[in-house]
């Protein structure tokens, strides 16, 4: 006689494991808002570190199509930024090509910015040459 193996708990485990990724999921975004909705705007300087050049290219998104899904190409554009060291945090922020041309390593600039709540890392809203 061979032991069958019992199916009975197959599809418990799958509504658990259901039950805890959606949970995981749904407390990822509950973090997400808390730390980063109604963050006040800050200004300052930062020491441009370093530059980023990244090419403009093509990405590709799943998207459904009647009953098949499909890779739809997407145009991605080139993004210039600058890295930046705000009051000894690096972090990066995009900029438009004109500034990203004129600007030189070592140069201080002046940057708006938020800070997160829980992670504390900064989020560069906008950056203009002194």
């Amino acid at each position: 006689m061979s032991a069958v193996p019992s199916a009975g708990n197959a599809p418990r485990f799958m509504l658990i494991f259901g039950a805890v990724a959606v949970a995981a999921i749904l407390l990822y975004y509950v973090f997400m808002a808390v730390d980063g909705s109604g963050l006040a705007q800050s200004g300052g300087t930062a020491q441009v570190v370093g530059k980023e050049f990244r090419e403009a290219g093509t990405t590709y998104a799943p998207q459904k199509i009647g009953n098949a899904v499909r890779s739809i190409p997407q145009a991605k554009e080139a993004m210039y930024i600058l890295e930046l060291d705000i009051e000894g945090t690096l972090t990066k922020g995009p900029v438009e090509k004109d500034l990203y041309d004129a600007v030189d390593e070592g140069e201080i600039v002046d940057v708006t910015y938020r800070k997160r709540r829980i992670m504390g890392t900064l989020e560069v809203v906008s950056v203009r040459r002194r």
